[in-house]
């Protein structure tokens, strides 16, 4: 943060071909989606949201337009596995401070103890639940594996577990391995894990389901691209792309498609074709690759738009035979802020 440039998140975000449009241009049907679009956009520079559900949709948007977009931050590149958190319940909103937004809304028990141990006669405002659920579906930060030495979030945390001042803990882990050892060889594997088993027999061929049929059961409705008009194409496909990325659905190599070619070969393909969907998972997903399978035409469609001077050079010596179509600048600019999950 010391040795890098300070820029608003505006000017960060158009250095990448990226500009929200204004809150006024934006009716309710197609804010939703746009509101998606813009916060997979700044995940995609790594700022990520906390604290959103005391606002709806429009207040959300508005307020990251007039307020956090235009206030300096620093510009950290990518390549430092830096990420930003924004406390929004911080801002100013709807006639409240934001301390008072906290402690309405987001504040805990632990939090009021610690409050009363230094202000004895501070008077709480009465808690609410916030009005909207949000805050558990927005990007999720990754982390780096150089933080976590592979300790994932779901994983069991040694911070969570109880006291064990007597290390009862691990002649409990001897007396196990004892057992174990006297046992025949027959008997020493562990008892089947249910959860495990049933995790397994999910990811077998035979059981992958379309995209398209998991979204209908969670009544999430999909539109015909014949159904759609200009003005809501892209507010749809990113709302599309964010409900995706919560079954654990992502898609690469998409610029040199436009937003109707993308909805039509996801409408087409992309939601008909049996998936293995894992949910958020901080360990991987579904990816569906818009080169396809690689063959002949994907690996032109790659030379010419995606791969770099470096990869151009090395195919052409290793595939001396292959024609290397002119590098061209793909007609979208996408795929760097598509939802990428919290293992990117």
């Amino acid at each position: 943060m010391e040795d890098c440039p300070w820029r608003s998140p505006r000017e960060i975000l158009a250095s990448h071909g990226y500009t929200p449009l204004p809150p006024n241009e934006l009716d309710d049907q197609q804010l939703s989606g746009r509101l998606w679009e813009l916060l997979y956009a700044a995940a995609g520079r790594r700022f990520f949201f906390h604290s959103t559900n005391h606002l709806n949709d429009r207040s959300l948007y508005t307020l990251l337009w007039e307020r956090w977009l235009d206030e300096p931050t620093a510009d950290i590149p990518l390549e430092a596995e830096t990420n930003s958190n924004l406390i929004m319940s911080e801002f100013e909103t709807n006639g409240m401070t934001g301390e008072e937004i906290w402690l309405r809304f987001y504040a805990k028990e632990m939090a009021h103890d610690l409050w009363h141990s230094t202000d004895p006669d501070f008077v709480f405002p009465p808690h609410e639940d916030p009005p909207y659920d949000r805050d558990r579906f927005l990007p999720t930060a990754p982390i780096p594996l150089s933080a976590h030495g592979g300790w994932l979030p779901g994983d069991d945390s040694p911070e969570d577990a109880e006291p064990d001042p007597l290390a009862l803990n691990e002649v409990d882990r001897e007396i196990t391995a004892a057992k174990r050892e006297s046992r025949p060889d027959a008997l020493q594997f562990d008892p089947p894990d249910p959860a495990l088993e049933a995790q397994l027999h999910a990811m077998e061929p035979e059981n992958w389901t379309p995209p398209a049929q998991q979204l209908a059961a969670k009544k999430i409705p999909l539109l015909p691209p014949a159904e759609i008009t200009e003005e809501m194409l892209t507010p749809i496909l990113w709302e599309l792309l964010h409900n995706l990325s919560l079954c654990g659905f992502f898609i690469l190599h998409t610029d040199h498609l436009s937003d109707a070619e993308l909805y039509a070969e996801l409408w087409n393909h992309g939601l008909r074709d049996p998936a293995h969907l894992p949910g958020r998972n901080p360990r991987g997903g579904w990816f569906h690759d818009f080169l396809g399978s690689w063959g002949e035409d994907d690996m032109q469609l790659w030379l010419r738009y995606y791969a770099s001077d470096e990869d151009r050079v090395k195919h052409a010596k290793d595939w001396p035979k292959d024609s290397i179509p002119q590098k061209e600048k793909p007609p979208s600019n996408r795929d760097w802020r598509l939802p990428k999950g919290p293992f990117f």
